[in-house]
């Protein structure tokens, strides 16, 4: 299987990484004066840049640790939580996904390239992609632990949803692509 990082995706990952760095910079320096003058915006800054520091790092990491343990491993499509449901066809027809899928942003475009890999090779990248953004959807709700020690439940609650559903896009589109990937396949074998 093919796994070369064209120059593209190396740009996109130093690019993440370093507005990563700038997030924990700004929760770093928040936490600190937070803490020499206890003003409440102050602490408002630290939460706001300690969560979003938190998104961009565990986006990150479960990427990138997803990548390394699946990289050899198959992914049975068959099972149920990568078969695809007779209504799903349906749904994506009514959430326009054809249309509004070409403007998403992807971190590693060759992946999913025709060009560079086989269909085996991008129905197995399809299905690690699309297992990434489901346990980010699931990581999402993590921040709702900081809702004890600072309250604000409405604030955590509503970046938690907006961060699982801005994934759910993600597993949408890899769930859309996949059967038409398949079909493909099925007929170049035949």
């Amino acid at each position: 299987m093919k796994r070369a990082v064209n120059r593209k995706t190396a740009k996109n990952i130093v690019i993440l990484i370093w507005v990563n760095i700038v997030f924990i910079t700004f929760t770093v320096v928040f936490a600190v004066l937070h803490n020499m003058y206890d003003e409440g915006w102050m602490l408002s800054a630290y939460v706001t840049f300690l969560t979003i520091s938190y998104h961009f790092s565990m986006r990150l990491i479960v990427g990138e640790v997803v990548t390394v343990i699946y990289r050899k491993r198959e992914f049975n499509l068959d099972s149920v939580g990568f078969r695809i449901y007779g209504f799903e066809k349906d749904l994506y027809r009514r959430l326009n996904v054809k249309k509004w899928k070409l403007h998403m942003i992807t971190a590693k475009p060759e992946q999913f390239d025709l060009r560079e890999n086989s269909m085996d090779d991008l129905l197995h990248n399809m299905a690690q992609a699309e297992l990434v953004h489901r346990i980010i959807m699931v990581l999402s709700f993590v921040p709702l632990l900081l809702i004890i020690p600072y309250g604000v439940p409405m604030v955590f609650v509503v970046t938690s949803i907006v961060a699982a559903l801005i994934d759910l896009q993600f597993v949408i589109i890899q769930r859309y692509n996949r059967p038409r990937v398949m079909k493909l396949l099925k007929m170049k074998n035949s």
